[in-house]
């Protein structure tokens, strides 16, 4: 029974080093991968919800709902050591909702805001699990983001002035995992995503000094990479 459990451990053993090794190897000599990604994403406009800030502010005088979105791109992955880096190019589309119910200002309305983005991302991605996984298999990313906004608004009834910032940025903070792997050498994977930005959208419920009105999204993506 000894023998056969020291036999049982032995192999285990042997078959760790084997994967070790073979995770090493797979570190050395990377070439810069490209792939390509779409999903879903929820955020956008992040309005200011503090609204005692506005003198006589009625209650729900001002409020916003944010529906799920859609984006696409394409990156590159280049390495780093043993990490990465990525840059690439994305076209977001974040579709949202302002109701203004507000007598004691004189707003009566609906503003619909269909946010389209052109975003340019660059995240320095760290590879966990370096001694068994392969390069890209399971990664940290941290990085920022940079946006061109192409807004599309409507309005009815009596809504307020507003103005929209043609660029914006911010801070990206996400994982991927790539565990699929084809006869190829191209991969499949997913990677969930926060970003945390700059304002876009200004009106008399949403300006610069105070400190709610900023942007933000959480997307969740399906990764193709080509061999």
């Amino acid at each position: 029974m000894k023998t056969q459990s020291f036999l049982f451990a032995t192999l285990i053993a042997l078959s760790g080093c084997a994967s070790s090794q073979k995770a090493t190897e797979a570190y050395q000599n990377r070439k810069v991968k490209l792939g390509v990604e779409a999903g879903a994403n929820h955020g956008g406009i992040v309005e200011n919800r503090d609204l005692q800030q506005i003198e006589n502010m009625p209650v729900d005088g001002f409020t916003g709902a944010t529906k799920i979105g859609f984006h696409a791109g394409g990156h590159a992955t280049i390495p780093l050591g043993r990490n990465d880096i990525q840059a690439g190019i994305n076209y977001m589309f974040s579709p949202q909702t302002f109701t203004y119910n507000d007598a004691v200002h004189g707003y009566n309305g609906t503003r619909t805001v269909s946010l389209s983005q052109l975003s340019i991302p660059l995240t320095y991605n760290i590879n966990l699990f370096k001694r068994w996984l392969a390069p890209g298999t399971v990664a940290v990313k941290l990085g920022g983001v940079l946006q061109y906004n192409l807004p599309k608004v409507s309005n009815s009834g009596t809504v307020t002035e507003y103005s929209m910032n043609k660029f914006s940025g911010g801070a990206q903070l996400g994982i991927s995992a790539l565990p699929f792997r084809f006869k190829n050498g191209s991969r499949l994977g997913t990677s969930f995503d926060f970003y945390k930005g700059s304002q876009i959208f200004e009106d008399f419920y949403n300006k610069k000094e105070y400190q709610m009105p900023t942007s933000s999204y959480m997307k969740l993506s399906i990764i193709y990479q080509f061999k």
